[in-house]
């Protein structure tokens, strides 16, 4: 939770230090960093944890997992060279914010390998820590460029994520390759040793939803300033990211979420408790109503002035389009509990469907609404509702499979 808070901090940091239109190149850099970085490593995050924590595990786990996400980071360097005409745009013309960009997607597979390594060695308070060390040097670095820089620009507060990632990682890299950071279980030499392609194999299932998943989160405050068509729209679109930050405040709940639904999702599920099950879907359908109706509420009465006292009176907007916003981000805290049940049942393959038909439905509003906000805020929050919808659907037939499996 302070590591969630610093990062508001830090990005408060740099809407004060930037105008609003200068704010939403970053704001494009920013999102762009979470799908290159969350969309990409996260499934090797969940295997190189699920491996280490596996008894009698084959040697090299590690060192697999790495080459495997240095290898998928050398792909994203190669996409980011054959797009760097189209990210330059995207960032404003800055074409040092591309190059960070780039640096960026090296240190994020040394990020995701050392957090997955420390959750499979049961380190959780070291993993914390990095955590907060990662978060408090994006707000020091991002203090030391706006006190000491006159004009910085988009460029100059780009660095500073991709050196706070690599500088809070690299060390715990160091140790975990030099084996001074160990493993509660040992591995066993009977069992062979872990290759890439068998990590490759194990990742690959997961790849595509948690990219959907990221895209759909985070393409929206990217595709805005793209879609801007002047200098008023390029204001808007940073003014829709600040107001999205604040309301994406609610996800740091999702984690302690996901770990407290999941042991009972897998019970219901593998037991042939049809009861359970469906009470839980009923559940996070009544969630859905009451989270989307609390949201509403706050993001139009108070969204304005909240925004305006963290982010400052240039990027005040519409309450109404805050509310969008809010209600937005509870139809996603929903979708991705929904998706954990499909997760529960080992189905990663359905787990995509889920979030690909969000993603599709938030590309075809975009592509339909004329309004720069409104089609923003209607893309993410419907693309949410149906990735909902159908991740809901996908649980219900699942349960029927695994009943008459049971029975």
């Amino acid at each position: 939770m302070a590591s969630g808070l610093l990062v508001n901090v830090y990005l408060a940091i740099v809407a004060r230090n930037l105008s609003a239109a200068e704010y939403a190149y970053f704001g494009a850099f920013w999102s762009l960093a979470q799908v290159a970085g969350f969309g990409m490593f996260l499934s090797i995050e969940q295997e190189t944890a699920r491996m280490l924590q596996t008894p009698g595990r084959p040697l090299g786990v590690l060192k697999a997992t790495l080459f495997t996400a240095a290898t998928m980071a050398v792909g994203q360097l190669a996409v980011v060279a054959l797009a760097w005409p189209l990210l330059s745009a995207t960032f404003g013309g800055h074409s040092v914010v591309v190059v960070a960009f780039g640096v960026l997607c090296l240190v994020s597979a040394g990020q995701f390998v050392v957090r997955g390594a420390l959750i499979g060695m049961d380190r959780m308070g070291r993993h914390a820590f990095i955590m907060f060390v990662d978060s408090l040097l994006r707000v020091l670095l991002a203090a030391l460029v706006a006190g000491l820089v006159a004009e910085p620009g988009s460029g100059g507060f780009a660095w500073t994520l991709t050196a706070a990632i690599g500088l809070s990682h690299a060390p715990q890299l160091v140790s975990l390759l030099r084996r001074r950071t160990r493993a509660t279980t040992e591995p066993d030499p009977a069992a062979g040793w872990r290759t890439p392609r068998q990590v490759w194999s194990a990742v690959a299932p997961l790849l595509l939803g948690s990219v959907c998943a990221q895209l759909l989160l985070n393409g929206i405050p990217v595709i805005a300033p793209v879609l801007a068509r002047d200098a008023a729209e390029a204001t808007a679109a940073g003014q829709l990211l600040a107001a999205f930050t604040l309301s994406r405040i609610p996800l740091f709940l999702v984690v302690p979420l996901q770990s407290a639904l999941l042991p009972v999702l897998t019970t219901a599920l593998h037991s042939g408790d049809r009861a359970a099950l469906v009470r839980i879907v009923r559940l996070l359908a009544l969630g859905l109503l009451v989270l989307a109706a609390v949201a509403a509420a706050v993001g139009w009465l108070c969204g304005p002035w909240l925004v305006g006292l963290i982010f400052g009176p240039q990027y005040v907007i519409g309450g109404m389009h805050v509310a969008l916003l809010a209600v937005g981000v509870a139809a996603y805290i929903v979708l991705v509990l929904i998706t954990q049940v499909l997760v529960a049942s080992v189905r990663h393959r359905l787990v995509a469907w889920s979030w690909l038909s969000g993603l599709l439905t938030a590309a075809l509003v975009l592509a339909l609404v004329p309004d720069l906000l409104l089609r923003a805020e209607l893309a993410f929050l419907l693309g949410s509702v149906v990735g909902w919808l159908v991740g809901t659907a996908l649980v219900l037939s699942e349960r029927e499979r695994v009943l008459q499996s049971v029975g």
